[in-house]
């Protein structure tokens, strides 16, 4: 019996299952083993048998980040299954399943009175996938529209790692930067934020400013459209105003291969515009970035993740 075989013995693990079904921009091939545990002991005792098998691993959020290839994934998927997806509170911390969505957690959060998670809202991620990449928005933070993510209220979590061994960490053994942390090979299963003890007249006029932010979001980013989100980090360079601006000054807005293109709406999105192969994608982004390079000597780099 081979390595595949033997982890599809599992019951939480199926075959060849299509990653265009399981990603935002809705594209890319099979995973040969596709790998859903539903708790922390189904967890463990997958990657205790990974880990002596040996199968090439890679842990899958909500999708949203990821552009898969078109030839799939020789190896394991793993995706948190709805038993990761619980949220509760706990005086003034949100504490969340590492599967529970970003959106569905900031209107949970201000149910409950607690603010300063409005950020969240129009982020279609993940919490674990949020905290291993630090992710971030514009968004309420104190009394303006200002940029916060994941770490600015990241109070500790609970993670496995890939010999299916548990870890508490605290907010001190964790170090964030620019979309990333130093979470490394560690899969997190729970986190906790805490936040901003508001009253219920300060949640509804929080709740506005989340309808706010999404209308915003709906009006400068292609929200309605298959993507992987940005696709580049904002260059650190003086004078640029982001990927995005960069890519509309040059005049890339609307470029396509295939079924992809660059957004229209926004400079850093490419979009499945329809029956855009993975392949598209990867071209279409490979140019961008070469022209970028050629006009301005800037490299982009890419936030988006590309699984190959």
């Amino acid at each position: 019996m081979t390595s595949l075989e033997t982890l599809q013995q599992l019951p939480f693990v199926s075959p060849n299952e299509p990653l265009a079904r399981h990603t935002t921009i809705k594209v890319g091939g099979a995973a040969k083993i596709w790998v859903e545990p539903q708790n922390e002991v189904q967890l463990a005792e997958f990657l205790r048998l990974n880990a002596k098998l040996n199968v090439p691993l890679f842990v899958l959020g909500a999708g949203s980040n990821i552009v898969p290839s078109d030839a799939g994934f020789e190896g394991a998927i793993l995706h948190l299954g709805k038993g990761f997806e619980s949220s509760r509170v706990e005086e003034n911390q949100l504490v969340a399943g590492g599967a529970a969505y970003l959106p569905r957690l900031t209107k949970f959060a201000l149910e409950n009175r607690l603010g300063n998670f409005e950020w969240a809202c129009g982020v279609p991620g993940s919490v674990g996938g949020s905290v291993w990449g630090n992710a971030g928005a514009r968004g309420w933070n104190g009394a303006n529209f200002e940029s916060r993510d994941s770490a600015a209220d990241f109070a500790g979590a609970i993670a496995f790692d890939r010999s299916g061994n548990r870890v508490e960490l605290g907010r001190n053994d964790v170090q964030f930067a620019y979309r990333k942390s130093s979470l490394g090979d560690l899969i997190v299963v729970e986190a906790r934020f805490s936040l901003l003890p508001i009253s219920e007249e300060e949640a509804k006029k929080r709740k506005e400013i989340v309808r706010e932010l999404l209308e915003r979001r709906r009006a400068t980013q292609p929200a309605n459209a298959a993507s992987a989100g940005c696709v580049w980090k904002n260059p650190k360079v003086e004078g640029c105003a982001g990927a995005g601006a960069l890519i509309e000054q040059l005049g890339l807005k609307g470029k396509t291969v295939g079924g992809a293109q660059v957004s229209e709406i926004h400079g850093n999105f490419v979009i499945n515009a329809g029956g855009a192969s993975a392949g598209d994608i990867r071209a279409l982004v490979a140019q961008i970035e070469a022209e970028v390079r050629e006009k301005t000597g800037i490299e982009l780099e890419r936030e988006a993740r590309f699984l190959e």
